[in-house]
């Protein structure tokens, strides 16, 4: 859930845990929806978005990401803890990207649980091949890499220092700030992470597994209907 503070000639908007809804604690959820409208009620004013988030469903993050595109008003984002996931492409739409010196930023490739027949297993691999590639071509915008060069560090699973994310153009400025671990409010996403680093992993919600029938599809911690 988005919390926002007011100010005279500015207002930030906190993204703090889950992209899209979090079905284990309501107030971690950030929808493309609350999102869209809390922009829409702030009139073009300035705004910081101060974010801290492992990121979640894919399609949520394109829809703030574009919330943020269309947004006429100025727009910073900080990374106050870790920008991971579909929260890296979020962070990046904004005109200002300044991260804190103990931050994380962190960039991989779609996944997913399905199941069903072969051909229906195969039109998952392809929806995943195109996100990756939109993905993919969105960060490539920002920072001027080479596509193939933004693929591969997706593929490899890739975690940035904020001076790395810096070095690589994810950023633009690098704040000096107290260590502490990130405080992202939900860390179960990261647990099917490959190369989380060292002491970001910590216990929140109990393991669940969603109920997933055939021909269904997972995107984050949506569940979605292959249709023919």
């Amino acid at each position: 859930m988005f919390h926002i503070k007011n100010e005279a000639e500015k207002a930030t908007v906190y993204i703090y845990g889950t992209i899209g809804k979090d079905y284990w604690d309501e107030d971690s959820s950030n929808t493309a929806k609350n999102f869209s409208q809390t922009l829409d009620e702030l009139g073009n004013r300035p705004i910081d978005i101060r974010i801290d988030s492992c990121g979640g469903d894919v399609y949520e993050g394109f829809a703030i990401a574009s919330a943020i595109q269309r947004y006429e008003g100025q727009v910073t984002a900080y990374v106050d803890g870790m920008a991971a996931s579909a929260a890296s492409y979020i962070a990046i739409m904004a005109d200002k990207v300044v991260m804190s010196s103990f931050a994380q930023f962190m960039i991989h490739n779609a996944w997913t649980f399905a199941c069903g027949n072969a051909h229906e297993l195969m039109d998952v691999i392809k929806q995943l091949e195109g996100l990756d590639d939109t993905i993919a071509r969105l960060l490539a915008t920002r920072t001027g890499s080479e596509l193939d060069e933004i693929k591969a560090a997706m593929a490899a699973e890739t975690w940035y220092t904020a001076e790395q994310a810096l070095e690589a153009g994810f950023c633009d400025e690098v704040i000096e700030t107290k260590q502490r671990n990130a405080a992202c409010l939900d860390r179960d996403l990261m647990r099917n992470f490959k190369h989380v680093p060292d002491g970001l992993l910590e216990k929140s919600h109990d393991e669940n597994n969603l109920p997933i029938e055939a021909s269904s599809l997972v995107l984050g911690n949506h569940v979605y209907t292959i249709k023919e």
